[in-house]
């Protein structure tokens, strides 16, 4: 049984359906915290799971209620392990679905590693697509952005910082991205969250810092506004981002919060490590 929650229209911003999409290998679990946690404390209503089926077709499961505000899908794809382009192409028909079946014009997206990339991806290929809808924010979780360029970096984070968000050495899907940058929608606003378990390198031991900040040189300059969060520790782990209390906290702030300013850089640390500690001066810490 699905219990709905009255939101209070005073602080909450009613402003679309929110799409969430898991990683490579991801099940229900993936986005379990995330959801819950949007409930819980009044942002936001889980109606909808989209199961995709591995021959492409989409169930949903669950009851659409217009009178409901800000509603909440779960994508799930049966192949959990389908290639990127496979899962774009799903996506894209869910959302077309969705706009067709229930009217929906606008919608966030929040993804996990891989559905991050999904998420972006779809954004700038299918962006002037009028059969889906209006996409107004997104929140990228560890994205592979870059491939595994970055794994073995070892930079402090004031120097992350210093070098932006511009790799070295970019993949040739990176560049193919980057020359089709401008056909993203203007109008978006994006939080993007990397994490940094490694006590010595530069990675939250699958995605490295530099690949997942990549998004910011892919769409720091034509998105809306870019925002990110660094989260330090074990907190950092890429398998931890979606199941941490403070990264739900902010991510329903971003996506909900009707009075919310996000900050262009934010620090968590879940621990002090002699990297974490080489910060320049005026960045703000959070615990």
């Amino acid at each position: 049984m699905i219990v709905l929650r009255i939101l209070n229209k005073g602080w909450v911003e009613m402003n679309a359906a929110t799409i969430f999409v898991h990683g490579f290998n991801g099940d229900a679990y993936s986005m379990r915290h995330l959801l819950e946690d949007a409930e819980e404390n009044g942002w936001a209503n889980k109606i909808i799971d989209a199961i995709v089926k591995r021959n492409g077709r989409i169930e949903l499961k669950g009851t659409w209620n217009k009178e409901i505000d800000n509603p909440m899908i779960q994508v799930l794809f049966e192949n959990n392990r389908a290639p990127e382009r496979w899962q774009i192409r799903w996506v894209r028909k869910l959302l077309i679905q969705l706009k067709e079946q229930f009217g929906i014009a606008e919608f966030n997206g929040v993804g996990h590693s891989l559905g991050s990339n999904v998420l972006v991806n779809l954004a700038i290929k299918y962006g002037d697509d009028l059969r889906m809808p209006r996409l107004r924010k997104l929140v990228t979780i560890a994205g592979p952005f870059n491939g595994l360029h970055g794994f073995a970096d070892n930079a402090t984070v004031d120097e992350i910082l210093e070098n932006g968000s511009e790799p070295n050495h970019k993949t040739r899907h990176l560049r193919k991205l980057y020359s089709k940058r401008d056909q993203f929608p203007a109008d978006v606003s994006l939080l993007n969250i990397v994490g940094q378990s490694n006590r010595f390198l530069n990675n939250d031991v699958y995605v490295s810092v530099e690949s997942a900040r990549s998004v910011g040189y892919l769409l720091s300059e034509v998105a809306r506004d870019y925002n990110e969060i660094m989260v330090m520790g074990p907190d950092g782990y890429h398998c931890s981002l979606n199941h941490n209390e403070i990264v739900s906290r902010e991510i329903n702030n971003f996506l909900w919060n009707r009075g919310f300013v996000p900050e262009r850089f934010k620090l968590i640390s879940s621990h002090y490590t002699d990297n974490s500690a080489m910060l320049v001066p005026g960045i703000r810490i959070a615990n």
